[in-house]
């Protein structure tokens, strides 16, 4: 929550011109499609929030910069904290957002209301008992998580053709498409595994990965990030890397290192030796002379970062 809501300070200046956070606003990082690289969602709670300067804020990175996902959606700014939380279902692979008044489903750019999405209307007689013969070691659960996983087919609009093709998967001597149809085939694979999981989560029997994908064995640890995370959008190694290249792309690496790093060890007296290398205070003969494993540990949280940050 550190780490979310020095991020979401920047973003939101930026969005509403407002410059610092008040103290009784609220950030979190959250993992919306699960890749292991979280999104921003901040609240700033305020006497007749005009909906602009305040209420509740996501922003997701998508190419070059972040992008703020609520704002076209009437009345999402206005949801009180509380009434807002996940849904257990995804759509294009986020994780819809439910509210007191409405379900928030993805668009494939951004959440807008999901009452606005074209629903189908499906022959799921084979599938149904396609899934139940797949599921006939799990007894009466399985009728009910064959239903629950062909309403949600309709909901989210699935054609016939992609109904059929799934069901035929779930039976033997299915052929897997190859060539030009893998990458629609393994589309509608993940869309139904999500799916399946979705309705496993609506039962109560059980719940979706945890967010964070900590590389180290070490636990996290309460620190003061302010320093680093000041530091290190700024640095120009950081910027000039061929997988980074802007701002924005820079502060979310920076979050996930202030994540990552206690994880591998990093304790304040390191974080704070970083900022002061980030800043070009101190040289790497410098900081290796204070301490010989900074840098290492430091590339570990680096190459981890990097390995699950999103592309362009």
């Amino acid at each position: 929550m550190a780490i979310a809501r020095k991020m979401a300070a920047t973003l939101l200046e930026r969005q509403t011109g407002s410059k610092g956070l008040p103290l009784a606003s609220f950030a979190v990082e959250v993992d919306l499609n699960h890749d292991g690289f979280p999104e921003i969602f901040a609240s700033i709670p305020t006497p007749n929030c005009d909906g602009i300067h305040c209420g509740n804020f996501l922003f997701v990175l998508e190419g070059d910069s972040y992008h703020e996902v609520l704002g076209d959606i009437p009345g999402a700014r206005l949801v009180p904290q509380d009434k807002i939380g996940l849904g257990a279902f995804k759509r294009n692979g986020f994780l819809d957002i439910q509210t007191d008044q409405m379900t928030i489903g993805w668009d494939g750019t951004r959440y807008v209301d999901a009452s606005t999405f074209p629903a189908s209307s499906l022959d799921g007689t084979a599938f149904v008992a396609a899934c139940q013969a797949s599921k006939s070691s799990e007894g009466d659960a399985a009728s009910a998580q064959c239903q629950c996983q062909f309403n949600r087919f309709q909901a989210i609009g699935l054609t016939q053709a992609d109904l059929d093709t799934y069901t035929a998967s779930l039976g033997e001597n299915f052929q897997y498409p190859t060539g030009e149809k893998e990458a629609s085939w393994q589309a509608l694979e993940k869309n139904a595994a999500d799916t399946s999981t979705g309705c496993e989560v609506a039962s109560g029997k059980t719940q979706w990965s945890t967010a964070y994908f900590n590389h180290g064995d070490q636990p996290q640890q309460k620190l003061n990030f302010e320093d680093f995370l000041d530091a290190c959008p700024a640095e120009d190694f950081i910027l000039t890397n061929h997988r980074i290249g802007t701002p924005d792309r820079a502060l979310g690496l920076c979050g996930c290192l202030a994540r990552e790093m206690p994880t591998q060890g990093i304790g304040q007296e390191g974080l704070d030796l970083l900022a002061r290398y980030y800043r070009n205070e101190i040289s790497d003969a410098d900081l290796e002379a204070q301490d010989a494993d900074l840098l290492t540990l430091h590339d570990k949280a680096s190459d981890a970062c990097l390995g699950q940050f999103p592309a362009k």
